[in-house]
């Protein structure tokens, strides 16, 4: 514990911690200040520091029922759902109240625990049948490949996983790969493939044929994640390369198909990622927007004549969704239809895929699909 700070980070985080024990458990009251003061003791607390927390705990206990929000929508919504102001006022501007209520809510919740099957090892309806013999609480998705598990298994002791017969995976994530429609007579390219969780969908729908499909990443210590994947899943390597996919290193008119999981602000996976709401500033948003341009510049290069694009993110931020279509438009390219796709998540004429956690429990997400034109 540092000197001179006082609260110190150990007394705050009781007190988070505390208060939350109080407010959202069924705790008893009396235990959650005893154990919330015994475990800052065990961190060698001050006595004044220890004294501080359980005064202010036992005074919210009396308090914190009535304490009152701010009226207004901005300041009630943003200090009941912990969201940055920044954030909060986008979304009203764009959602109205109402909507943006339900996203920010949505964001506190506990996400799916969804996993993709491997089709490679296991057919769907054979692995939901083992599921189901050996007692395993799971819920279908719309997606066949995908489930939602209902018991409390943590991921490294699901047998399943471990054996490699699924992959942790939201199925909002399933509607890029159905975009791209992997073909094994198709040169493919993946830019922005690490950890390997598209990339390992391509592969099975590709039927393990890997030879055409090339998965780059700028980072050398996350492509580890894809061969762990692989290693895993039991998938034949695909050509892995470290490189920015902004100057990739390929001639021009290299692919028939390109898909895009593009770097972004991530603000879709908010409940997933609880802090991403505090690490991000609306400047990311201009940022990720301007990587993003950069990239489909390069990836409308190395198409070939009539090549699929296909872009996809895990944000809800029009500079970086919808913008992004506008790129792909001026660069030449035609927006066309996504396909195998649930018309609920489908918008423009069933061009762009959209989830929201508040309305599918789903992770947020956006897809569009383009063809480069013969002329490009």
């Amino acid at each position: 514990m540092s000197a001179g700070r006082f609260p110190s980070t150990d007394a705050t985080n009781a007190l988070r911690v505390g208060a939350y024990q109080i407010y959202a458990t069924r705790i008893p009251d009396y235990a959650s200040v005893d154990t919330t003061v015994e475990a800052l003791r065990s961190l060698n607390a001050s006595p004044g520091e220890i004294s501080l927390v359980n005064a202010v705990l036992r005074k919210f206990i009396r308090k914190w029922k009535y304490i009152k929000l701010p009226d207004d929508d901005l300041n009630y919504l943003s200090i009941k759902y912990s969201h940055p102001q920044w954030l909060v006022s986008r979304w009203l501007e764009r959602y109205g109240k109402n909507i943006t209520e339900k996203m920010l809510s949505a964001n506190n919740e506990s996400p799916p625990r969804t996993y993709r099957i491997n089709i490679l090892r296991i057919a769907p309806q054979d692995c939901k049948s083992n599921m189901r013999k050996q007692g395993i609480d799971f819920s279908e998705t719309v997606f066949t490949e995908y489930f939602e598990l209902n018991d409390k298994i943590p991921v490294e002791e699901f047998s399943l996983f471990r054996d490699g017969m699924v992959s942790v995976q939201d199925a909002a994530f399933g509607i890029p790969i159905r975009a791209l429609e992997p073909s094994q007579s198709a040169m493919i390219l993946e830019i922005g493939s690490a950890p390997g969780g598209k990339t390992t969908d391509i592969i099975e729908k590709l039927d393990g044929e890997v030879k055409n499909l090339f998965a780059v990443d700028i980072s050398y210590s996350r492509i580890r994640f894809i061969l762990e994947n692989v290693e895993r899943l039991g998938h034949p390597v695909p050509n892995i390369i470290v490189a920015d996919g902004k100057s990739a290193p390929f001639e021009a008119g290299t692919f028939d198909s390109i898909f895009i999981d593009a770097p972004c602000s991530s603000l879709g996976i908010i409940r997933r990622h609880p802090e991403i709401r505090w690490h991000k500033k609306p400047d990311d948003i201009l940022t990720m927007a301007k990587m993003q341009t950069e990239l489909i510049h390069s990836a409308v290069n190395l198409l070939k004549s009539n090549g699929t694009l296909v872009f996809t993110t895990c944000t809800t931020e029009p500079e970086e969704n919808q913008n992004a279509v506008q790129t792909i438009t001026k660069s030449g390219m035609k927006i066309i239809p996504i396909p195998d796709v649930p018309s609920q998540f489908l918008e423009s004429n069933g061009t762009m895929a959209i989830t929201y956690p508040y309305r599918d429990n789903m992770d947020g997400s956006f897809t569009v699909r383009a063809k480069k034109l013969g002329s490009c």
